[in-house]
């Protein structure tokens, strides 16, 4: 089976030596504190790995504690499902909003604002869709490119 040559391509908060595999072993895998774009003056809101990424897509495992609220923000690229695997979250998606619990699942689609309020310490599987592709880079350009710290040998 050939894998696309751009799977090859670096992946912010994915362990180098996982990128580009049909199997990743994310529960070997250190997370890290993550500061996307539109949060930039907010300590880290997420502490993430990346568990699988290709062209289209970014799946990832996220933590926030109780207490984070993130700004409402929108994302011009990338359409977003998430299943809630722990915890509680108030979340807006466009004019309604929900109570996020365990075994939850929600959507935001591409340009839709959101915003999430934490209720309980809260972890999440996050898919992020990229219809037009490019979806290392533009992951990279949403949370910042790859850094040392991905790169921890043993991580």
């Amino acid at each position: 089976m050939a894998i696309p040559v751009s799977i090859y391509s670096a992946v912010a908060f994915m362990h180098p030596d996982d990128t580009g595999k049909l199997f990743v072993p994310a529960s070997k895998r250190v997370p890290l504190t993550l500061v996307p774009e539109y949060s930039r003056d907010e300590d880290g809101v997420d502490t993430v790995k990346v568990l699988m990424a290709t062209s289209h897509l970014i799946v990832f495992e996220a933590f926030r504690p109780k207490g984070a609220v993130d700004r409402p923000h929108a994302h011009p690229d990338h359409h977003s499902i998430g299943y809630q695997k722990q915890g509680r979250v108030r979340m807006r998606i466009a004019n309604k909003t929900f109570i996020v619990e365990e075994g939850d699942s929600y959507q935001h689609p591409l340009g839709v604002e959101h915003q999430h309020e934490v209720l309980e310490d809260s972890i999440r599987i996050e898919i992020k869709h990229y219809p037009a592709g490019n979806a290392i880079e533009s992951w990279n350009a949403l949370v910042g490119p790859p850094s040392v710290s991905d790169a921890k040998p043993g991580a």
